[in-house]
């Protein structure tokens, strides 16, 4: 986990300068004092799909440690009935897909959107936010329709030192919405 954790910024980099590329933009460094005059901007969007085997992820204080091992995250889809696809099908096992895509009502929500937006105390404040499942599976719901899921499987081995406490899973998530802000002062 901490060496997935420790090329996340190289990744989210590389995220960064892609998008920049597709813009056809100059990037050019920025003192505090420009970035604090710059207003208007779209933001950006992430979508990550992941799929990752870590070995161990470990807390250690005092000598004692707590640990995942064998930590898996996919999409879980390990058999028709755990994915289906909607056409009598199954989705295979594969990376876990964090962001939510329905074509056919328009809606395409990346695993995060970052934006600069301004706060009521008129600060400008970094907001990080996730796709808003709550709302669209409430709006689907109410017409007839199935709640959309977001296929990821999080799964290993929780021990204690060097005792196993058994196995800890989190898969498909259908309800999650939310909103990260971040400012100095």
């Amino acid at each position: 986990m901490v060496k997935f954790l420790d090329s996340l910024p190289h990744l989210l980099g590389g995220l960064l300068l892609c998008a920049a590329g597709a813009s056809q933009a100059a990037l050019e460094p920025l003192d505090n004092e420009n970035l604090g005059r710059i207003s208007g901007q779209e933001g950006l969007s992430i979508r990550a799909d992941v799929m990752a085997s870590i070995g161990k992820a470990a807390w250690v204080d005092d000598g004692g440690s707590v640990s995942l091992r064998n930590l898996k995250i996919d999409n879980g889809c390990t058999s028709a009935a755990v994915c289906p696809d909607g056409r009598g099908g199954a989705l295979p096992l594969g990376a876990a897909q964090l962001g939510l895509s329905l074509p056919i009502f328009g809606v395409e929500l990346p695993t995060l959107q970052v934006d600069v937006v301004q706060g009521s105390n008129g600060q400008q404040q970094l907001a990080l936010t996730l796709p808003d499942l709550t709302t669209i599976n409430k709006q689907l719901n109410a017409g007839g329709l199935p709640a959309q899921t977001i296929r990821v499987r999080v799964a290993g081995d929780l021990y204690v030192g060097e005792s196993r406490l058994g196995s800890l899973e989190v898969r498909d998530i259908q309800d999650i919405s939310g909103t990260l802000r971040v400012w100095g002062h």
